[in-house]
């Protein structure tokens, strides 16, 4: 019988995931420990780095722009999670229910915004937004509303909602595929059992579908939590964080820090203080959505 080559010693095999370990480390680990290490330096990328401890990370803590910042933050994961999840998972409900060929072509149709990258998508709004000659107001005013036409982008109340519907639109039907995913197996047999039982729809949701699909709501929330954490490009090309930083998130915060006021230690203390934040929602997910069989 052919031995092959990995049968050996498993010293031996490391020689052969040696190279992928050693770009991995430089070209992912090696930013990551660079940007902590410059998190606790005052860097303008011209001069030296001068160690200065811990001041950038007490500094965020009272920086009213930064806090200003986090709690837009914490509105949109309302649009980036909460509103999306709801959505997808009514739509993959109703959905299942339809035959094959609708399903495809509603599911494709759907999620056709996601694939699309995401700056493409906030030029596009920012233009269905436009208080002048925007598709949207016009409409508005063809039918009577032009009271409702307002500058949706540069209204200091209506801003962060206008950019959260844009963020909904994008990632609803991510989770309605994820979710149809998740019904598709399911045994058919248990609603079988549920419908001679008598259980209603509602019920026939909260104590079967919605529990089984604890594994999918996890996945959800874990990939839309980090992406409102991370969200930059969307946001920065429908309103560069304006008006009055109504707008503002950490990443765009971090990129003024670093790209147009030079100060690098300080933005790279934002980036590592998200990067904590993460972590800990990570954690917290998987330690508090957990379901019954332990997946």
């Amino acid at each position: 019988m052919k031995i092959s080559p990995l049968d050996g010693k498993p010293a031996a095999n490391l020689l052969f995931v040696l190279p992928s370990m050693i770009v991995y480390v430089v070209f992912v680990f090696g930013p990551i420990f660079a940007a902590a290490g410059l998190s606790f330096t005052e860097w303008n990328g011209l001069s030296r780095p001068v160690f200065v401890g811990l001041s950038n990370y007490t500094a965020l803590l009272s920086d009213a722009s930064f806090l200003l910042a986090l709690k837009n933050n914490a509105i949109l994961l309302i649009f980036y999670c909460l509103v999306p999840l709801a959505i997808g998972m009514v739509l993959a409900s109703a959905v299942s229910t339809v035959g094959s060929h609708e399903r495809l072509a509603i599911r494709t149709l759907l999620f056709l915004p996601y694939i699309m990258p995401s700056a493409v998508i906030g030029i596009v709004w920012r233009w269905l937004y436009n208080p002048v000659f925007g598709p949207i107001n016009q409409g508005l005013k063809q039918i009577g509303l032009g009271a409702l036409a307002i500058p949706w982008l540069g209204d200091l109340t209506w801003a962060l909602p206008a950019v959260g519907f844009v963020v909904v639109w994008y990632y609803f039907g991510f989770c309605m595929v994820i979710f149809l995913t998740g019904l598709q197996r399911l045994d058919p047999s248990i609603y079988e059992a549920s419908r001679i039982d008598g259980a209603g729809p509602i019920y026939t949701f909260r104590r079967i579908t919605f529990p089984l699909l604890l594994p999918e709501v996890r996945i959800v929330l874990l990939l839309t939590i980090i992406a409102s954490i991370k969200s930059f490009d969307l946001i920065f090309t429908m309103t560069r964080g304006g008006p009055s930083n109504t707008t503002l998130v950490p990443n765009i915060y971090m990129y003024e820090m670093g790209f147009q006021l030079s100060r690098y230690g300080y933005a790279a203390a934002v980036a590592i203080f998200g990067a904590i934040i993460i972590f800990a929602v990570n954690y917290a997910v998987h330690k508090f959505i957990k379901p019954k069989d332990g997946v």
